[in-house]
């Protein structure tokens, strides 16, 4: 089964308005500006205009039919194959579901994020894996994707205590890092915003440049002039929320590939069934995750990356306590 896990992220639905955008950029471009941030949302729009102006299908939609019976949404988490989810923040609640019992549990996550900022008044995205260390949830977390320059600040961003079990690397190290610290349980956390997303145009996911030329697209054309218009750029790339603000700039320009995170998952599998590690944390409950997607997507790139994610993780060839786990795969096109 394939289960949706709804979210408040999916009523943020950011359709492009495609003509007011090439509005917008046609005016800037005309400025003649030797502005950064305006060179690059000038660029960005030539990369991605073909493709923002054909209609876009919403993802949720998309996957459910291409999956048909064996799509779900809100279903019970410990009979499901695959969890997805609009929010990286639900990593939280699936996964302290997921381990009620709060066994020996190691996480591997591709995220180009920690997740384990020291932020402790209140849960959001930016610390649900932390939390879910102190909490006893958790006994170690590895994470692959985190850029190399970033990963020292997002290590002194985390609690004192945790760090130790914080394991940002790069995937060639992973098997050293389990040798070390013996996993009983390892379950996959997929966020979308890993991968290539400037390069393959994924357009459901949240850092994407995509989401940037959406922002672009909801300025008021009336609005803009030569006085104000690389302060509205800069406005829609560096976006304030209720948390400060988000940064897009060279958003979505990562190494990871589809294919990359399936082989390293692969190789996982092979090495669980050899290591007696149990992929997930009991026969019949899923071993993966994937998050931080949803929303309109052009070209149903974005739906072709789940699918693919999905059939390439089957769990077929992959025993568990003496048992084969078979995620039926369907033939539908997405």
């Amino acid at each position: 089964m394939i289960n949706w896990i709804s979210s408040d992220d999916e009523k943020n639905i950011r359709k492009v308005d495609y003509n007011n955008l090439c509005r917008v950029i046609n005016f800037v471009k005309n400025q003649r500006s030797d502005n950064e941030m305006v060179k690059y949302a000038c660029t960005i729009f030539d990369e991605y205009k073909d493709i923002l102006s054909t209609e876009p299908k919403l993802l949720k939609e998309s996957l459910k039919k291409y999956f048909g019976e064996s799509f779900s949404v809100d279903s019970d988490l410990l009979s499901s194959d695959v969890i997805l989810s609009p929010s990286d923040l639900n990593a939280y609640f699936t996964i302290k579901k997921l381990n009620e019992e709060k066994k020996n549990l190691t996480i591997v996550c591709f995220d180009l994020h920690s997740d384990t900022y020291d932020y402790n008044d209140f849960l959001w995205k930016g610390n649900s894996f932390s939390k879910l260390m102190k909490e006893g949830y958790i006994n170690h977390y590895i994470v692959i994707g985190v850029p190399k320059e970033k990963r020292n600040n997002c290590i002194n961003d985390t609690n004192a205590e945790l760090r130790n079990r914080v394991h940002l690397i790069d995937s060639e190290q992973l098997y050293s890092v389990l040798e070390n610290i013996n996993p009983g349980n390892i379950f996959v956390s997929i966020d979308a915003d890993c991968f290539d997303c400037r390069k393959s145009k994924y357009t459901s996911v949240e850092y994407s440049p995509a989401t940037i030329l959406y922002y672009i697209s909801k300025l008021n054309i009336n609005e803009i002039n030569s006085d104000n218009y690389e302060q509205k750029i800069k406005e829609c790339i560096h976006v304030k929320n209720e948390l400060g603000y988000s940064n897009y700039y060279h958003t979505g320009e990562n190494d990871l590939t589809s294919d990359m995170v399936i082989e390293i998952i692969d190789n996982l599998k092979v090495y669980c069934n050899a290591n007696n590690i149990n992929l997930g944390l009991s026969d019949g409950t899923p071993y993966f995750q994937i998050m931080e997607i949803s929303g309109c997507d052009y070209g149903n790139l974005s739906a072709s990356l789940v699918v693919k994610l999905i059939d390439g993780l089957s769990l077929k060839e992959v025993k568990i306590d003496g048992k084969e786990r078979i995620l039926k795969k369907s033939r539908k096109n997405v």
